[in-house]
Order: structure tokens, then sequence, then C-alpha cells
């Protein structure tokens, strides 16, 4: 199972494609265009229901599913057993895709400078004031991913992993449960000690990143681990036509989901839910969607036969061009509703017509990439 440029695998097929795959990225971009616009509106005071996305039934975002299949296919493409790739084979393409990203990145945030020159709000609220006040000293610290504006630090915490992916990958393929036993130590490690982190990140708050590598890590490198096993070929078989499979992914997510909900109906605090240090509650709730969503998809494959499961592939299926793209949306969509409208009603037409505009620029970026093969 391959993909083609997520933010990690290279072109392959569309036969050996795995439509639930690009269906769940589908979804998570649509969630992160949508609680991006949420970020900006509602620092800026806004009235009313936030628009519906998952993140307001769960412990977990869609960030978390983006390491995961991303590591997932970082072995399965480049790094699977059945292969045994070379070991400075694989440095060249991880450290290759870690450059590109590190130019996409580069690119959006020059790209939404004039946005924030136009509003001051907005660049407080993208913290590129402090860029602006700064420079130019603070661009070279953008440069050396010192410092980060807002939307932007997935990225770049990705582009770490991606660098160090061949050191994983070097004691993984020499002594595969030191390499898993390391990964989840190092983990637990973080999550324990709030201070262990990479100086810089956000221009706010402790200066410490946003998304903590040495925590993050481990969603990475350990569903890399899986994928240079293929798991998800293997779990993928056991589940099509197995109803117990399907009921339990779909009964796990569900029992985390009223565990979420019942902190307000009782008011108590469930812990280990951080997002700086990807806390084990939530890392599970970011599995359970992962798991229920493929189920379902793999259970009954023709729902990606659907013209809007469909369409939510296509988002999918080119993830970095769309990542890219859905920031550049929600800081557009943002300016619109600071500048022009600040109403709960634009704020859900943005919202909606975001979605549609990502689905535009994925659509017309698939055709492109198909006329230029």
């Amino acid at each position: 199972m391959s993909h083609s440029e997520n933010f990690t695998a290279p072109t392959t097929p569309p036969r050996e494609r795995d439509t639930a795959i690009d269906v769940l990225r589908g979804l998570a971009l649509i969630t992160i265009t949508i609680n991006h616009i949420t970020g900006f509106t509602d620092r800026m005071g806004l009235v009313g229901m936030q628009f519906p996305t998952l993140t307001l039934w769960g412990f977990s975002s869609a960030a978390e599913i983006f390491f995961v299949l991303s590591g997932y296919l970082v072995g399965a493409v480049y790094f699977a057993k059945v292969k045994q790739p070379s070991f400075g084979g694989f440095a060249a393409k991880v450290w290759r895709r870690a450059g590109k990203l590190y130019v996409y990145n580069l690119a959006l945030f020059v790209a939404l400078i004039p946005l924030c020159l136009a509003s001051p709000d907005l660049a407080r609220l993208g913290f590129y004031s402090w860029f602006f006040k700064h420079e130019p000293w603070s661009y070279v610290e953008f440069l050396l991913l010192y410092v980060q504006p807002y939307c932007l630090e997935i990225l770049v915490t990705y582009i770490v992993l991606l660098a160090t992916a061949p050191l994983f990958a070097l004691l993984l393929r020499l002594q595969p449960f030191v390499a898993l036993v390391a990964s989840v130590g190092l983990y637990w490690y973080a999550h324990e000690h709030i201070r262990f982190n990479i100086p810089g990140g956000s221009p706010v708050g402790d200066w410490l990143w946003n998304f903590n590598p040495a925590s993050w890590q481990a969603l990475f490198f350990v569903a890399m681990a899986a994928g240079r096993w293929r798991i998800l070929d293997w779990l993928r078989r056991k589940t099509q036509g197995n109803w117990w499979l399907l009921i339990a992914a779909w009964a796990l997510f569900a029992g985390l989901t009223v565990l979420f909900l019942a902190q307000t109906w009782y008011g108590f605090r469930i812990d280990f839910v951080s997002k700086i240090r990807v806390g084990p509650v939530r890392t599970a709730h970011a599995l359970s969607v992962i798991w229920a969503i493929l189920t379902l998809f793999w259970m009954w494959p023709r729902l990606g036969r659907f013209w809007l499961f469909r369409q939510v592939a296509i988002i999918g299926s080119n993830s970095l061009q769309t990542f890219v793209a859905c920031v550049a949306i929600s800081y557009a969509a943002g300016y619109i509703w600071i500048e022009h409208a600040r109403t709960h009603g634009a704020y859900i037409a943005l919202c909606i017509g975001s979605v549609a505009v990502l689905g535009l620029v994925a659509n017309g970026y698939a055709r492109w990439k198909a006329r230029a093969s």
C-alpha cells in the first residue's frame, strides 16, 4: 500500500491506493482548515457555537492522524521489510522529502506576509507581528526553525522527524525491539518532564515548541515500524467481512467520546491529554478515530465511490499541497472575518466556503498533475 504526494510518500500507481487512507487524510485536512479558522475567530471574541468538528467531541485533533499515517507510509513505501532497501537509499529519500517540506514551509510563510501586513489583528493572532517588530533577525530565526507562526508549527516538527528518521530506521533494522522501546521511552520521559522540549516555537508563552518532537516522534516512529511490516495490510484483510472488528473499533471510539463529554456532564477532568506532549489519552483517541474510519471503508469499499467521499479522498490524496493550501485559506478566511464581517453567520459561511475552496484547489492540482504525467 502506498500513496502519492502525502507528507512523505512518493508517486505510485492508482491501483495500489487505499481509498480509506485518502478519505481519512481528507477529513483530517478539512478539520484542520475549520479549526484554524476557529482559532482566529475565537481569539477575536466570536460569540456563538463553534463549527462542529470531531475536535469538539474528542480528546485529539487532526494533527495526530497525519503523524501516524505519514509515519506508517514512510515505513511502508521507503523502508518495507519485503523490499530490504539500503540504508543510504532510505536516508537520501527522506532527507530529500524533508528539504521539499522546508521549501514549502518557507513559501507559505512568505505568501502569508501580505495578508498580515494588511491586518494588524491577523498579524497579532498569527504571530507575524513579532516578525515585523524584530526584523530582519526574526526571519533568520524562522529559517533556522527557531520561531514559527500560527499554523506552521506542525510542518516544522514534521521536518525534524523526517530528518531524524534514518537514525530510527538504522536501529529498527538492527534491533527492532530496542528501537521501539527507545521511542516509547523517550516519549514517556518527555511527557513526564514538561521542560524537556526544544526552545523557540511560537513567540508567546513558555517559548517551547507547540509540538514537542520528543513526544510526537513516538506517533511517527512507531507507525513507521508498523509500516515496515505492512500492519495495515494485515488489519485490512482481517477486517473485511469481520463484523466483530468493526464493532470493536466503533465501540472504542464511542467509549472515548462519551468519556470526553462526561467531563462536562459530571464536572471532572481527564489527565494525560496534553497536545504539546501528545498525552496517552489523546493518542488513544486519535488511534481510535483512525481505526474506526478505516474499518468502515474496509468493510464497505463502495462508500469510497460516493461523490462526497471521492471529493474528500481527492483532498487527502495530495496532502502536502492541500495542507499548504488549507493554511493559506484559513488565513484568508480569518482576514475576511476580522476585517469585514465579525458575525457568527459569516464565520459559519467562511468555514463552509473554505472547505469548498479547498476541494476546488485539490481537484485543480490533481488535474494538473494528471496532465503533467
